[in-house]
């Protein structure tokens, strides 16, 4: 199956690795000089002290020509990306981003199938065609339009996944990208604020006490249930990821934008109807924003 993957990040260019070895993979990116990189060097994908390494396409375009296409980029970057995709025949394309911002552009897009997805691996782009595979997850996708129609390309998808690189088929979009939400929500603003790793936010006693009531305020907001098993999960991925700098924390120290406007800036704009306050997540949402201001 031919696939396109829409941005050269991190993300990007872990799927285009892992699905390269039972597809074909077009990798778009923003920059001529990546896709010129990749196009000369291969695709080098390090795990544990480990190369290897993929040939891949890229191409400096927006000229999509697969049938199933995956989103990658940053938030900041969905509109441009979305807006290009309206003029597209229709296609299968599946949305991979931190936070939950995009939803209020996939209204343009009736005419495509889309699928919503959450990648739960650690991933970081060393340079433009070498990513290094630092924590190992899971793929979850959802349908978020057409649910009564069988999707044939998402099924072989689904079938021809990696052992290594393992996808799964979830029923609730809404619910998945909303605990996702809750650990985007917690863990990468705090971190980035404090300037601390992960791990740090629950060993130490203090910021762990902020980190609750971070917590608390974010599933009011998403009114989830089951809040003792969203805090225990929150707290095993500090623990599982104690010795990495969230993306958010990077970002900040890289002088880079954040995704903080599709994050807390997203839960804002749901609580803006209620007369509650919270107050960490209005103070992190402005701190963010004031360190990207001076950076």
């Amino acid at each position: 199956m031919e696939i396109g993957i829409i941005g050269g990040g991190s993300i990007g260019l872990l799927y285009s690795f892992y699905l390269s070895k039972n597809h074909v993979i077009t990798l778009y990116t923003k920059r001529k000089e990546q896709a010129d990189q990749i196009n000369n060097n291969g695709l080098l994908l390090q795990k544990n002290e480990i190369s290897d390494k993929t040939i891949i396409k890229a191409d400096f375009s927006s000229n999509y020509k697969e049938q199933v296409l995956i989103v990658t980029v940053k938030q900041y970057d969905i509109e441009q990306v979305i807006t290009q995709l309206k003029n597209q025949s229709p296609r299968t394309i599946l949305f991979l981003q931190n936070g939950m911002g995009h939803l209020s552009y996939l209204s343009s897009l009736d005419k495509h199938q889309i699928l919503l997805g959450i990648a739960e691996h650690g991933a970081l782009r060393t340079n433009d065609y070498i990513v290094n595979h630092t924590g190992i997850g899971i793929t979850k996708i959802s349908h978020y339009n057409q649910k009564n129609k069988r999707n044939v390309l998402l099924d072989q998808l689904l079938m021809d996944q990696d052992p290594v690189f393992p996808m799964e088929l979830k029923s609730d979009w809404k619910k998945m990208l909303s605990e996702k939400l809750v650990v985007n929500a917690t863990i990468n603003p705090l971190t980035a604020v404090l300037h601390v790793k992960n791990g740090l936010l629950i060993e130490n006693g203090y910021f762990k006490k902020i980190l609750h009531e971070l917590f608390l305020e974010v599933v009011h907001i998403l009114g989830l249930e089951k809040e003792m098993h969203l805090w225990d999960h929150v707290q095993t991925i500090c623990k599982n990821t104690s010795e990495n700098s969230s993306s958010m924390l990077k970002d900040i120290q890289g002088g880079r934008q954040t995704e903080i406007d599709s994050i807390l800036g997203y839960l804002i704009n749901q609580a803006g109807n209620t007369n509650k306050l919270y107050p960490h997540i209005t103070f992190l949402y402005h701190a963010i924003k004031g360190m990207e201001s001076v950076r």
